[in-house]
């Protein structure tokens, strides 16, 4: 990981938790990277975005949990969660999946969420 940090200008540490959630994240917290994806879910605790911003001291990429609204729902309630998460989301904080998009995903959907989030995002401009 240190190589890779050393030969990339720009890295996102991704901890994936494919298989079951994670205890914790204390094993990982020192692992290189600009910005975190992890999944807010683990075993008997769900953490905010601001909680793994703090924990990992720099900014979050998720928000969307990849098996929910981004995945299966009306195109209102994906609009609806995509507002709810960014009104709650730290200023450091990049809108995405949890984890890998199922590569089954509707790419009209993906297309979507992100052009709600750019017209929610206004709040962040200067």
């Amino acid at each position: 990981m240190k190589e890779a940090a050393s030969k990339c200008s720009f890295n996102i540490l991704h901890v994936c938790d494919y298989h079951a959630p994670y205890a914790g994240y204390d094993a990982v917290l020192d692992y290189p990277g600009q910005v975190v994806n992890v999944n807010p879910v683990l075993k008997g605790r769900t953490l905010t975005a601001q909680e793994i911003t703090a924990m990992f001291k720099r900014p979050l990429m998720g928000g969307l949990d990849r098996h929910g609204l981004l995945e299966k729902g009306s195109a209102a309630d994906l609009e609806a969660e995509i507002r709810r998460v960014l009104s709650a989301a730290p200023r450091n904080f990049m809108l995405g999946a949890d984890c890998t998009v199922a590569g089954n995903t509707d790419w009209t959907r993906l297309r979507q969420a992100i052009a709600v989030a750019h017209g929610a995002g206004t709040r962040w401009n200067v």
